[in-house]
Parts: C-alpha cells; structure tokens; sequence
C-alpha cells in the first residue's frame, strides 16, 4: 500500500474514532442532563413535602395553641365565678349567723316568759303565796321603784342547784341583767354558767353579758377587758361583732374616742352585712 493509502486510512480511522467519542459524549451528557433533572424533580418534591409537613405541624400547633387559649378563658371564667359564687356564700353565711344570733335572743326572752308565767302559776297552784303575787304584779307597773321585789331575786343567785340545766341557769341569769337590772348577781350567775357549761352553744352569749354588766356599771376598764377576750379567742362568732361594737362605745365612753373610733371602723370591715355594722356607721356619722 501506498504511502497515500496509508494516510488515507489512517484519516478515515481518526474520524471515525472521533465521531464514536462524540456521540459517546453526548449520550452521557444526555443521561447527567436526565439525572440532574431527576434529581431537581426528587428535590422539589423532598422540598414540597417537607413543606407539607411543616405546614401541618404549623396548623396542628396553631389550633392546639388556640384551644388553649380558650380553655385559659374558660378556666379564668370559672374561676371569677367561683370567687363570686363564693363571696354570695360567705355572705349568706353571715346572714344566717345574725339569723341564728336574733333566734337565740328570742329564745331567751321567751324562755324568761315562759319562766315567769311558769313561776306565777306554781304560785298559783300552791295557794300560799297568794299575798306575793299582788306584790309581784305593782312591780312591773311601778317601773322605777324595783326595790321591793329586789330582796326575793337577790337570793337567787346564791342558790345555784346543780341539777339546773344549762338554759334555765342562763335565763335565770339573763333575767337579772336585762329584767330586774341587778348587774352584779346576773353577773355571778353568768360565770357560775361559764364554769359550769364551757363548751355550751351559749357560752359566747354569757361572756359577753358579763362585759355588758361592766358596762353598765359604767367600769368600762373591765369592760373592755372581757370584750376584748371574745374578740381574741371566738373568731368569727356573731357575738364578736357584738362585742367590738360595745368595746368601740366603752373606749369612747371612757375618753379614748381615737380607739372607740377604730374599733368602729374594724366592725364594719370586719362584719359589713351585720346590724353592728349599720350602728357603727351611724354612730361614725354622728361624730
């Protein structure tokens, strides 16, 4: 073969190699072209998913966070309501306290009634002391002059039977302080009933007639001292906005007027649904 040949040969053989790498070159640019696109594909809907999912989890922490809030709304709603439902409550716990205190006053007046028709009757029926009950009939007419029928109660309170039972040992008391007006026997017999009866329903009651006998007799150190001891000792007892009142009026009447003052002012904050409370307001106002 000719040199010529030889070239020729060799020329058709280059080409013919250099179209066989071309077209190689092209199927595997073709083929990273469709990988790359495959991959955006798979990358986007990667994306797109997780998109979704940030998304629902977004949404679910959003309502989850709403319903909180209105639960929160709810509760605080509750609660105001439980505060109001428990004020009306306690409210209604004092009233019923001044309801039961001015049923046992009434009780005991009708108890010292019954007592008295009770005592006349027996008088009555025994016949003897017939001439007594005209001497006890002037007596309630005659208002002031109680001296006469002084001498027959007075002797009362140093006879103390011990078979006695709490009530009638209280009103006999209570008729002697409020009734016949003789402070110093109604007194011993209202701390014959507080040794006798400490932990009676109306143990409270004889304390706090002690203190108005005090009172009464104008010794108002004593006075104060015993109303003070029920303050102390009885909590939130209806006698206790009782004995603050008259405490108040035993500070004003021995000249303390800025403690008599304040004492008013702690009976209506302290007890502002009770009758004490409306008698300090007047009585503030009066100053």
């Amino acid at each position: 073969m000719s040199r010529i040949g030889l070239l020729c040969l060799l020329l058709v053989t280059l080409l013919l190699s250099g179209c066989m790498v071309t077209q190689q070159d092209l199927q595997m640019q073709r083929d990273l072209l469709e990988m790359k696109r495959r991959l955006g594909d798979a990358e986007r809907a990667l994306k797109e998913l997780q998109d979704d999912s940030a998304g629902g989890v977004r949404a679910h922490v959003e309502t989850l966070a709403r319903n909180q809030a209105d639960f929160q709304a709810e509760l605080d709603n509750v609660r105001v309501d439980l505060q109001s439902m428990q004020g009306r409550t306690g409210d209604q716990s004092r009233i019923n306290d001044e309801l039961r205190q001015d049923l046992t006053l009434l009780r005991d007046e009708l108890s010292l009634q019954v007592a008295d028709q009770e005592k006349r009757l027996a008088q009555l029926e025994s016949g003897a002391p017939m001439v007594k009950t005209p001497a006890a009939q002037p007596a309630p007419v005659a208002g002031p002059p109680v001296v006469p029928s002084a001498p027959p109660v007075a002797s009362a309170p140093q006879s103390t039977p011990s078979g006695e039972s709490a009530a009638e040992l209280y009103d006999r008391a209570l008729k002697q302080i409020r009734q016949d007006q003789q402070y110093a026997a109604g007194r011993e017999l209202m701390e014959t009933f507080l040794k006798r009866y400490p932990g009676d329903a109306l143990a409270v009651n004889a304390a706090y007639w002690v203190g108005e006998t005090y009172y009464a007799e104008k010794n108002y150190e004593k006075a104060i001292l015993q109303f003070e001891d029920i303050i102390q000792k009885q909590g939130d007892h209806p006698k206790v906005a009782s004995a603050m009142l008259k405490e108040a009026l035993a500070f004003e009447a021995s000249g303390d007027m800025a403690t008599g003052k304040l004492l008013l002012q702690r009976v209506i904050e302290r007890f502002p649904l009770s009758s004490e409370a409306a008698k300090a307001k007047e009585k503030l106002r009066g100053q």
